[in-house]
């Protein structure tokens, strides 16, 4: 409990040795407080309330809010960690833990299993998508939320775990006692063939595997010997948050010749700035490149977007991307403690900056705004097509993310073509194809389970949207069916099949005309060389002439 207490007092220490004015004139002409003066007064506050407030205080939770809410004025990216919570940052930027290897859910008083994910604990003691925890080691999980689940069937790798659960349509609960083993989040969860000659990668985030998952696909893809011949990749970046800068660096490296520069850094430090150029040789400068990115594509995931357009490498489509150009570092601070904070401002290869937002200077009610269009500078990629700073990537090819309709969000919420897959999986021991009586089935268990408040709420007509949208409430029970049979690689393959941007892709890549038309110099430019070149060419012409008349 006193940890915190005696960092504060800490920091009063080393921050105030490290902020002193030297000058004393300064002090005079500035009014405003230093930051010397306000730990001064800090400390006050609290050796006031520690020797007089009426009640004991929980210094832990008081300066981990005050930390937290000093953090906060400054950006969403400035964070604090507590010792307990350095293993979940461990887990972000690693992507390991120990546990069982599921994701779960909550659903009602109880908490579900969503995903056993395949090959991991959970699911080779035989867990399955639906399974209400009960127990975890005898003591009871009734009424306990995600978290509090999740915390219980985390442990030490190689420890003994006992789960029991209620498996959906059975009476009697099960139990299942295995080990608990280290877990490498798969950042890479898909890959796989859209056709005979263009691949499809997916990336969910930028850990310190991700380049070497990305690159095990590419080989795969150049290596295949059943029919497939590489001529493209489409790159899916779309949600991802970002992660590691150094990653986004190697991953632009397997497609740009070696010293190529990915990134640049700008910060207060000029020992914290940096180039990052790539430092190996590549795989593949030639293979054609679709890079798809929505507007939560954020941080490393426009590193790598804002290069491979920077370099005319590949084509950009979906949506603007987040607009996160900071880059965060890490400082350990006492007692385990870890502070992450931005450090500085990242550049693409034009030096363009992405950042969207200036948290810097904040309205009077503490709000921050985007910049505008109309405030965004223009910069060139290699062959000179423009783009913009200061507001995220804009793709070559703006397609817009296809919106839920209303049934789609109400099926979702009540979460019904999960509990069909666990129905259909319970009567079907071996997987087979989604029929049309299937489907009338679903809209008989669709009416028994509606709530008609939220029915009303969301204008439904249950009956008639369910005939109407048929096509992509398929797609969703067979991606929901599938997870229960081949785990979520199959749950992603069916998710892909079915993306209209994935197919848009497709189109692209397979029309090598429009591919290399969006990827050329603007006719303006193209205009000038030939014009420049015509000159030039005029010049010899006329010198050649006074030469023969001398």
């Amino acid at each position: 409990m006193r940890k915190l207490f005696f960092i504060l007092i800490l920091s009063v220490a080393c921050i105030g040795q490290g902020l002193a004015q030297t000058s004393e004139q300064k002090r005079k002409t500035d009014t405003r407080l230093d930051a010397q003066q306000y730990l001064e007064i800090m400390g006050a506050a609290i050796n006031t309330l520690q020797r007089h407030f009426v009640d004991s205080i929980d210094w832990a939770k008081v300066m981990t809010a005050s930390i937290d809410a000093m953090l906060g004025t400054l950006d969403p990216y400035t964070e604090f960690y507590t010792e307990e919570d350095t293993e979940d940052f461990k887990t972000m930027t690693t992507g390991e833990y120990a546990g069982i290897g599921a994701v779960i859910q909550q659903n009602g008083d109880t908490v579900i299993v969503s995903d056993p994910q395949e090959g991991r604990p959970a699911q080779m003691a035989g867990l399955r998508a639906g399974d209400a925890i009960l127990k975890v080691n005898g003591e009871s999980m009734i009424k306990k939320t995600t978290q509090e689940v999740s915390e219980k069937l985390r442990g030490q790798a190689n420890t003994d775990i006992t789960v029991e659960v209620l498996r959906p349509y059975e009476t009697e609960p099960r139990t299942f006692s295995f080990k608990r083993s280290k877990i490498v989040t798969d950042v890479v969860p898909y890959y796989g063939w859209l056709n005979d000659s263009i691949g499809y990668i997916l990336l969910n985030q930028f850990t310190d595997k991700a380049a070497q998952d990305v690159q095990t696909a590419l080989i795969n893809f150049k290596e295949a010997q059943d029919g497939h011949n590489l001529k493209g990749v489409v790159l899916d970046l779309r949600d991802n948050p970002g992660g590691l800068l150094e990653e986004a660096a190697k991953i632009v490296s397997l497609f740009v010749p070696k010293g190529s520069t990915v990134v640049s850094t700008r910060a207060k430090l000029t020992e914290w700035e940096s180039t990052t150029r790539t430092s190996t040789q590549p795989l593949d400068t030639l293979v054609k490149i679709a890079v798809l990115i929505n507007r939560n594509s954020a941080s490393a995931s426009e590193i790598v977007s804002g290069a491979i357009q920077d370099m005319d490498r590949g084509v950009i489509m979906g949506e603007r991307s987040y607009g996160k150009g900071l880059v965060q570092n890490t400082r350990p601070l006492p007692y385990n403690t870890l502070m992450k904070f931005t450090s500085a401002k990242y550049y693409t290869p034009s030096g363009r900056c992405v950042q969207a937002i200036d948290y810097s200077h904040r309205n009077e009610d503490g709000s921050v705004g985007r910049i505008p269009d109309s405030l965004t500078h223009v910069f060139h990629t290699a062959i000179g097509r423009e783009v913009r700073d200061g507001g995220g990537i804009k793709p070559d090819i703006e397609k817009p993310a296809e919106l839920l309709s209303n049934l789609e969000y109400f099926l979702i919420l009540e979460n019904l073509t999960f509990k069909y897959a666990t129905y259909f999986r319970h009567v079907n021991t071996e997987n087979r194809e989604l029929t049309d009586d299937d489907y009338e089935d679903f809209k008989q268990m669709v009416k028994a389970n509606k709530r008609d408040t939220i029915v009303k709420a969301l204008n439904l007509d249950l009956m008639h949207d369910l005939d109407s949208l048929k096509v992509p409430v398929m797609n969703r029970l067979k991606a929901d069916i599938a997870l229960r049979y081949g785990y979520q690689k199959a749950q992603y393959k069916v998710n892909v099949e079915n993306d209209k941007l994935v197919r848009d892709a497709v189109e692209l890549l397979a029309d090598d005309k429009r591919y290399r038309s969006i990827l050329s110099a603007p006719a303006t430019l193209k205009d000038n060389k030939t014009k420049k070149a015509d000159k030039k060419k005029a010049m010899k012409a006329i010198e050649k002439e006074v030469k023969k008349k001398k």
